[in-house]
């Protein structure tokens, strides 16, 4: 019986308890109700707000679920049968007990590949010596795979303390990348302008030259001068569509 209780606390995705079924939306409202008409306590500093004190021991045994349990006072607390601090801690490796095969330098964990490949290449010796062990005596691992839980441990350590390093640099090259992109996208407003500009100049000097054309054609015949007058300017403005869409469709392209 001892042994499946402690199965059933360790166990990584336990079942859940059997007082969740109190968490009704009637026993969340009660329990606010009752709050509100607990008596305030005292705050014992100016700036925390006064809380109401509610004894668990009046409530009914439906509504003492709901009450959040007090913050653990010592330091260490079980949860799912794995033990915790408060406040939590990074483990290292000598709090592990197990030995630190890197220098302890600043520099090595700004560049750690080449400890990371000598640490690999050991792990895979390592893993022949075991292989060779093994096919020699069934029972003479254990040296061999505590070498390699110390191994893998001590490149898993490595790999975490050039994660900020690596988080820096990646900042940097999303800023850089940012950069290129808003200079790309200036410099291409700048070459639609310059292209707005030339065809808002030709349509200006075709203008001046069709008016003279009509006026010129108008002495000798005045029909057709009419006609070349009007086809003149249905051209330009087939032009300027042409090149309106033509700024449109490389607007869409870059978007």
């Amino acid at each position: 019986m001892a042994e499946q209780q402690q199965t059933r606390i360790a166990a990584p995705f336990p079942a859940p308890p059997p007082f969740y079924k109190h968490f009704t939306k009637q026993n969340t409202a009660q329990l606010r109700r009752l709050q509100k008409a607990a008596p305030p306590t005292s705050p014992t500093t100016s700036n925390e707000p006064p809380t109401r004190n509610l004894d668990i021991l009046t409530l009914p045994p439906e509504l003492r679920y709901l009450l959040p349990p007090p913050p653990p006072q010592t330091a260490t607390f079980s949860a799912f049968g794995t033990p915790h601090t408060h406040p939590p801690t990074t483990p290292t490796l000598p709090s592990l007990s197990i030995p630190q095969l890197f220098p302890a330098h600043a520099s090595v964990l700004l560049n750690p590949q080449t400890h990371l490949i000598a640490l690999a290449r050991s792990q895979l010796t390592t893993f022949l010596a075991l292989v060779g062990a093994l096919s020699q005596d069934a029972e003479a691992h254990g040296p061999y795979v505590l070498d390699l839980e110390h191994l893998a441990f001590n490149m898993a350590e490595l790999v975490n303390a050039y994660r900020v390093h690596q988080a820096r640099e990646t900042l940097v090259g999303m800023m850089e990348a940012r950069v290129e992109g808003v200079r790309g996208e200036v410099g291409r407003v700048g070459e639609g302008r310059e292209r707005l500009v030339t065809l808002l100049g030709g349509l200006k000097g075709g203008g001046g030259g069709g008016g003279g054309g009509s006026k010129e054609g108008g002495e000798g015949d005045g029909g057709s001068a009419e006609e070349r007058v009007e086809e003149g300017r249905r051209a330009r403005q087939r032009r300027a569509w042409a090149a309106l869409e033509g700024l449109g469709e490389s607007g869409e392209s870059r978007g």
